[in-house]
């Protein structure tokens, strides 16, 4: 038997695509529920479900003959076997957990839906479905390209769909807009059926002044729908550094899951973990033993823009408060200028963060004064690195002072010349504020510290 989706979609009906394994008990729970055969059911003219077993690695025998049974006996509508040995299906819909359960719409929209509990709640997910209703009509789709500008300049693209019914698109114009004002035009020329979709590469923008609102709109002449014409993506400008960059970044409970990678402006990767963008479960250049650890890496870069992208595998970035473990986090520091100028440390869930900098754009080491410290993280509960920038050698005392002015920390050591770091158990500080003071030469630079528990 077959089953086309594109010929479903076209009688305006909506597809729920269930993709499954034959091993995956939530799979089977969820089938034993009736939920999507209820739906199927109850709502035959506008939804057509569909379960597909989508692990590449069991034959289609198991549908019959599983170790939790007969999926024949719990799924009673349309379902199917994914016979390629790649996992195309499971590819093509960036499957990354069993089950994962989609909502397409009769335009071709794919949103994730998961395991509702109701037919009703399904049938609300197909209610927000939409569909072309105007003669002429073009859509501006989603935003492709960079996520920040550097130095005015931003490479981007879109991707553009006809929205018409009937009627081919065959040309319109994208425009750029920088606090509303149009800085860009590209046209565009083609042919899209009703539905069909296409990437516009719009080049690399200029002339973005930081700290721009930027936005995208499609012009179709003709074009009776506007309210579907304009989008405005979260893109920012980049922060400004010297060429001196640390990365800090405070690995949470589980540091497997964490990669990351740096690249420069023509997108080559300068500085990486050795496992990028690992799977859930896949072992990553940081071990478990590493958990609540406090990486550091030091560059020296070239002048000229870099965007740094950290991921996480399970995508809950850092935030292991919510699994009872402690958060971590990530900075960038122009450590010549002791400016943090991008951090995540918000306890929020994510799969990637990016953030841009301008290399070169602020003064470099050999402008710091000899004594330049940062303390990092701060506040702290266990141990707080003291970062020292020298130009030369030098000595230097260490000193924290509590509340009261009572000297309860001291040592003496050598700095090296460029970056120094000293790391201090505070763990058994009594929680507050403390100061810590750098000696050198006789000179006095004191910084506020603060203890937590």
């Amino acid at each position: 038997n077959e089953f086309n989706l594109h010929s479903t979609l076209d009688e305006g009906k909506t597809v729920i695509l269930d993709l499954f394994a034959t091993w995956c008990g939530p799979c089977w729970s969820y089938a034993e529920s009736g939920v999507l055969e209820d739906l199927q059911a109850a709502y035959p003219d506008d939804v057509v479900v569909v379960a597909v077993e989508a692990d590449p690695s069991t034959p289609a025998s198991e549908i019959y003959n599983s170790d939790l049974g007969d999926w024949t006996s719990v799924i009673d509508y349309i379902m199917a076997d994914d016979p390629s040995a790649n996992g195309d299906i499971a590819n093509d819909y960036a499957l990354s957990y069993y089950p994962t359960i989609y909502k397409i719409c009769p335009d071709r929209m794919v949103t994730e839906v998961g395991q509702l509990s109701s037919v009703n709640a399904f049938y609300s997910e197909i209610g927000s479905c939409s569909s072309a209703t105007y003669s002429k009509d073009a859509r501006m789709l989603s935003y492709n390209g960079d996520d920040t500008y550097c130095d005015g300049n931003l490479s981007a693209s879109v991707t553009i769909q006809n929205y018409s019914v009937g009627a081919t698109l065959s040309a319109c114009d994208i425009l750029t807009k920088s606090n509303g004002n149009t800085i860009n035009t590209t046209s565009w020329s083609g042919s899209l059926d009703t539905y069909e979709t296409a990437t516009v590469d719009l080049g690399t923008i200029t002339g973005i002044t930081n700290g721009a609102n930027i936005s995208f709109e499609i012009n179709y002449s003709g074009d009776m729908d506007e309210s579907n014409n304009d989008i405005s993506p979260s893109i920012s400008g980049s922060e400004e550094s010297s060429v001196y960059v640390r990365l800090n970044l405070l690995l949470d409970n589980y540091p497997t899951e964490t990669s990351w990678q740096l690249f420069n402006s023509s997108g080559v990767v300068v500085e990486s973990t050795d496992v990028v963008g690992q799977a859930y479960g896949q072992a990553g250049d940081y071990s478990a033993d590493q958990a609540n650890t406090l990486i550091t890496e030091e560059w020296v870069l070239s002048n000229g823009c870099y965007k740094f992208q950290v991921y996480d595998a399970y995508g809950d970035g850092l935030a292991a408060s919510q699994w009872s473990g402690t958060d971590g986090s990530v900075e960038l520091l122009d450590y010549a200028n002791n400016i943090t100028f991008w951090t995540d440390n918000t306890g929020a869930d994510w799969e990637i963060q990016v953030g841009g900098f301008n290399a070169g754009a602020l003064a470099s080491l050999e402008d710091v004064a000899v004594g330049e410290m940062s303390i990092y993280p701060n506040p702290s509960n266990d141990n707080v690195n003291i970062y020292i920038n020298s130009n030369s050698t030098n000595d230097v005392t260490v000193e924290i002072y509590n509340n009261l002015g009572k000297v309860i920390y001291s040592e003496l050591s050598t700095l090296s010349n460029g970056s120094n770091n000293t790391i201090i158990d505070v763990s058994n500080f009594t929680p507050g504020l403390y100061y810590v003071n750098a000696i050198i030469n006789g000179e006095n630079n004191i910084k506020p510290l603060n203890i937590i528990k």
